[in-house]
Order: structure tokens, then sequence, then C-alpha cells
């Protein structure tokens, strides 16, 4: 528990950092100027002015693929209702929602642990809560006006619904889904939990409800342009900077001179082989696996462990797996910080490691890392992507064991 308590305390002042940093920096200055600095989150508003004007105009393709609205078209509904506010009221307003997605993802999580048998008590609970809210991921997010804190959110309630109603999880399931797709990696979980084919059942009824819903303000060549247009253009994209934390990213980083991973020059863009978008997806398989074996081997503990490795597993197989959608990871790295009372000081050191590492935004450069080979400064610059898998493969240790 001293660990933990070490990076509480270093989480305080990292948010002490953070808010400063996003008042003076960011929400201020854009609430005076809109076009002062550019965030993700302009790209969200702008469709959103657009589609409120003309709906085929959601969408706006161009060579550079990796830019601009992409989500699912009932995604834009939220933006729209913030596109009445001034640019900077908006993405105050997103920021503020980002916090508290993350906040009750974890309050959920926690209480989820608890049925689940692991002790935690208030003050262990307010600190992983501090590390949590301070990760560079969750940050990251409210920084640049991005969804997947909500994404995040969907994902847990899913999970730990499961004494719930079933349309409970699956509403949440769907709405997840809809905003960005990578929650339905989570219809995994009816590998190992019987119990989850309800919640699935429901998500995919409340998926139809919401496009039928939607559809006085979302038409369906919105849906149709999705389909045809968007994914295909994307589908064999990726990014090279280092901001890029996603499986594929790695791979394709280690055929390129630094300066190419290194420097934002609008060229980051490039097209994957066949071979290595192969690769990927028979990962993903390997770790969809792997979470069956241990949830049926252990369905107390190993379920926990799997439900929390899936929802970490979109942001390591997404293409475009920038550094603030390892806020999947929380579950894994709550997980291993509320258990962590039972390893080994080896094994705690590791994930004080790890977490420690997530503490520092995916794209800042280190000036000594650079002197290293340009295979070595991939490795150490796609951090978030090993920290994620050797969280994932480490076993949550067990009472009484002393080791993992």
């Amino acid at each position: 528990m001293a660990v933990l308590r070490i990076l509480a305390g270093v989480s305080v002042l990292l948010l002490i950092y953070e808010v400063w940093t996003l008042a003076t920096g960011v929400l201020l200055p854009l609430i005076g100027n809109a076009a002062i600095l550019q965030t993700d989150f302009h790209y969200y508003y702008e469709a959103a002015m657009r589609f409120r004007g003309d709906g085929a105009q959601l969408y706006q393709l161009s060579d550079d693929v990796i830019a601009g609205f992409a989500y699912p078209p009932p995604a834009i509904v939220p933006f729209v209702l913030l596109s009445y506010l001034p640019l900077g009221a908006a993405l105050a307003i997103m920021t503020v929602s980002s916090y508290a997605a993350v906040i009750a993802a974890v309050a959920l999580w926690i209480r989820y642990l608890r049925v689940r048998g692991i002790e935690i008590d208030r003050a262990g609970a307010i600190a992983a809560t501090l590390v949590a809210v301070a990760l560079a991921p969750t940050y990251s997010n409210a920084i640049f006006g991005q969804v997947n804190a909500w994404v995040l959110l969907c994902a847990v309630v899913f999970v730990t619904a499961g004494a719930l109603p079933p349309t409970i999880g699956g509403t949440f399931l769907a709405a997840g889904v809809w905003l960005k797709i990578y929650p339905v990696l989570m219809i995994a979980e009816g590998l190992w939990n019987r119990t989850a084919w309800k919640r699935i059942a429901c998500a995919a009824l409340a998926g139809i409800a919401i496009a039928l819903v939607l559809l006085p303000l979302v038409p369906p060549g919105a849906y149709q342009t999705f389909v045809n247009d968007v994914l295909p253009a994307r589908f064999d994209k990726t990014a090279v900077h280092i901001s890029n934390q996603s499986l594929i990213a790695f791979i394709e980083r280690f055929a390129m001179p630094p300066d190419r991973f290194l420097n934002w020059t609008g060229e980051q863009a490039v097209t994957v082989s066949g071979g290595v978008r192969a690769v990927n997806w028979l990962f993903g398989l390997a770790v969809m696996g792997w979470a069956w074996y241990r949830a049926t081997r252990d369905p107390l503990m190993g379920q926990v462990e799997s439900a929390a490795g899936l929802i970490a597993l979109a942001a390591i197989i997404a293409p475009l797996g920038w550094g603030h959608t390892y806020v999947l990871v929380l579950p894994v790295v709550l997980l291993h910080l509320f258990t962590m009372r039972h390893a080994s000081p080896v094994v705690a050191a590791v994930i004080m490691a790890c977490v420690a590492a997530l503490m520092v935004p995916a794209a800042r450069r280190i000036g000594i890392v650079e002197v290293l080979p340009s295979a070595l400064q991939n490795v150490v610059y796609s951090r978030y992507l090993i920290v994620a898998l050797i969280l994932m493969a480490l076993p949550a240790s067990r009472r009484g064991s002393g080791r993992s």
C-alpha cells in the first residue's frame, strides 16, 4: 500500500499541473479565440456545424485520412448539442464530462472488484481514483476533447451490470459502439460468461433502436457514407507518429528512421500491408483465446482479468490507438493497484513502473532516448503499448500467495 500512496501523492502534483495547464493553456485561450490553437475537438465541432446546415456534409474525406470526424453517425449528436455554444465553452463542458466519465467508470469498477472479493478500503479507493484521473491518457482526453472516457464508461457498465436488468448493460454497450465502435470487442465476453449473452442481445436491439430514434436527426445516407466511404478509406491506414501507440504503428515504425515518427510533418499516415494487418488481427484473436482460458480456469478472478484485458485490447489493435485511447487500460491498472498488496516486491515494482510510464504523455519526447538506435527508440516511445501488454499478461496477485 506504500506504493499506492506514493503514486497517489505524485498524482496530486500531476493534477495540479494538469488542471492549471488545461485552464490557462487550452480552455481559457479557446474561450477567447477559437482559432488560437487546434485540438481534435475542432474536427468534431466543425463537423457538427456542417451537419446542422446539411446532413450530407457530416463526413469530409480528404488525403489526410487520419484526421477529421470519422466516428459512426450517431456520435455526432452530442457534438451537435455542444455546437450551439462557442467552441471554447463547448470544449470546457466536454472536458468536465470526460473527467466525470472516468470517475464514474472507476467507481463502478471498484464496486465490481469488491463484489468479486477484492479488499478495497476507502483510502485505497481514493488513492487509486487519484491515480486514474491523473494519468496522461485521461489528461490527453481532456485536452483534445476526445470521447474515449465515455467509451470506457460504456464498456465498464456492460461488464459490471451483471446483477442489473440486461437492458442497462446492453444499452450502454450499444451507445459505446455507436460512439466509437471499439466496445464491440466486449461481445467476446460471451465466450466465458453465459449471463453476458442477455446483455449482448439487448445491445443488438438497443443499437437498432438508437438508430431508429435518431432518424429524424441522422439520415440513412450518413450510415451509407460511413460504411461505403469512411471505413474503407481508413481500413488499411495508420499513423506512425509516436502519439499512436497501437500494435500496427509499433510494427510499422521499425522500418522507418526516427525523424519520420518523432516529428509531426503531416506525412504520418501510411498504408498498412496485408501481412501486418493479419498479425494485428491474429494477435487480437490470441488475446481473446487467452482471456477465455483465464476466465474458464478461474471463474472468479479470471473473469475479472479477462474483462479488463478485453477493454484494454481495443487500444492495442485499433490502427489509430492514440495515447488518449489508452484510458481503456484503466481497469487493468486498477486491478493491479488493488491486488498489489499481495504481490512480491518485484511484481510491485513492475506495476509501479508501468503506472509511472502512463503518467507521461505518449508524444512527450525524451532527449536521452534519442541517442539510441532507431529500433530501441521505437520500443521506448511505444511504452503505452508495452505497459498494456505487461499488465494484461500479469496475473492479479492472490491473497496469501506473496506472488502473482
